[in-house]
């Protein structure tokens, strides 16, 4: 092999090195100005977020009772995404608990549950006692009703439900049932006012939620007869029209409304089976119909193509093309004779006569020439 050759070789494989050497280095000096660029952007970010406000609202850490004392250990603040807090919330547990003496202790007004945020709305004002008067709406009164296991919904009623006062009198001679009330708001049951609560118990008096006019009927209700009462639906919001129910209308039959409600489903399931009946019979009918029609018509063409005779028909008679007729070829009338005489032509036109070999003949001139002189 040429010095030179081995030479070439050597020059290339040294450039191939120190450009591979060469990309290397530039491509883990990029990767570290790209990761450089990150952690920069990503510092200022959090930097940025750490300095930004941030939003929080102060949640119950644990599940607080109606009356439970309200400080600081059993309140969290956690940050709040949104930039509008519920009305009547706090920010801070500094805005709730500001002292540990009578004139600034604070109650829960019902039971809070974990995690949900304190409203203003739902604990006492500082100083003030976890009392039932501190649960009223504005404007409302709280009237106790003595009721029993029976007159009370056998101890189902419980605070924050809704029920229907009912007012029976008259004694046993003329007996009947008014609706007083609709919808009113149970406070409390005996001396519990928790709203939470959900084991029915029996019991001895109901609290309710009502405005002056309606305290003043329960309060003359207890008086000139019985109070009922009548759990209505949790959601339930209906104002019914309600006449009065004597001793005359226990004579009447009254159904339920699910059972008149389950029946009028029931006739209406039948009605409908009915109408798919009638339908799917009208139907048969008219495939019968149809079926009959098309086999009479059937036996109709049968009946014709059997009476009608048979048809014989003819061969055709074979086509004889006809015979053209000959056709008959004149000979000319006057033919023309050339005769040369001493190095002379004279042309003659001979005329053919009707028998063969007679013929007359004229020379140029006109002159008639007959047929020994022709020879």
């Amino acid at each position: 092999m040429r010095f030179s050759t081995v030479a070439s070789l050597l020059v290339a494989v040294i450039l191939a090195v120190i450009a591979v050497f060469g990309f290397q280095q530039w491509l883990e000096a990029e990767r570290t100005n790209i990761q450089d660029d990150l952690e920069r952007r990503l510092a200022r970010e959090a930097q940025a977020e750490a300095e930004a406000p941030k939003n929080t609202i102060v949640v119950a850490d644990r599940q607080l009772a109606f009356g439970h004392l309200i400080e600081g250990n059993v309140l969290q603040e956690i940050e709040w995404t949104s930039s509008v807090r519920p009305d009547g919330s706090f920010s801070k547990i500094e805005e709730i608990v500001v002292g540990d003496t009578e004139e600034t202790r604070r109650f829960a007004l019902t039971q809070i549950a974990q995690g949900e945020p304190i409203l203003a709305s739902k604990i006492t004002v500082p100083g003030q006692r976890a009392k039932l008067s501190a649960a009223l709406t504005p404007g409302l009164k709280a009237v106790s009703i003595r009721v029993n296991d029976v007159l009370g919904v056998a101890g189902f009623v419980l605070p924050g439900d809704r029920v229907d006062v009912m007012l029976t009198r008259g004694g046993r001679s003329n007996p009947y049932v008014d609706v007083l009330l609709q919808g009113v708001r149970v406070l409390a049951i005996d001396q519990v006012a928790d709203e939470r609560r959900d084991k029915p118990s029996v019991v001895r008096t109901v609290t309710f939620e009502v405005n002056t006019t309606e305290a003043q009927k329960l309060v003359l209700g207890a008086n000139v007869g019985t109070l009922s009462l009548a759990l209505r639906n949790v959601g339930s919001n209906d104002i019914e029209n309600i006449e009065r129910v004597t001793s005359r209308d226990l004579n009447e039959q009254d159904a339920s409304d699910d059972l008149i409600r389950a029946q009028a489903e029931e006739l209406a399931l039948e009605a409908e089976q009915a109408n798919e009946e009638a339908r799917f019979s009208s139907l048969e009918n008219l495939i019968q119909d149809l079926s009959e029609g098309v086999n009479q018509r059937l036996e109709g063409v049968e009946q014709k193509i059997e009476e009608q005779e048979p048809v014989i028909i003819a061969a055709p008679e074979p086509q004889i093309a006809p015979t053209p007729a000959p056709t008959v070829s004149l000979a000319p009338s006057r033919v023309n004779v050339s005769v040369i005489r001493n190095g002379k032509r004279v042309d003659y036109k001979v005329s053919r006569g009707d028998d063969a070999g007679e013929f007359s003949a004229d020379d140029e001139t006109g002159n008639d020439l007959s047929e020994a002189e022709t020879q």
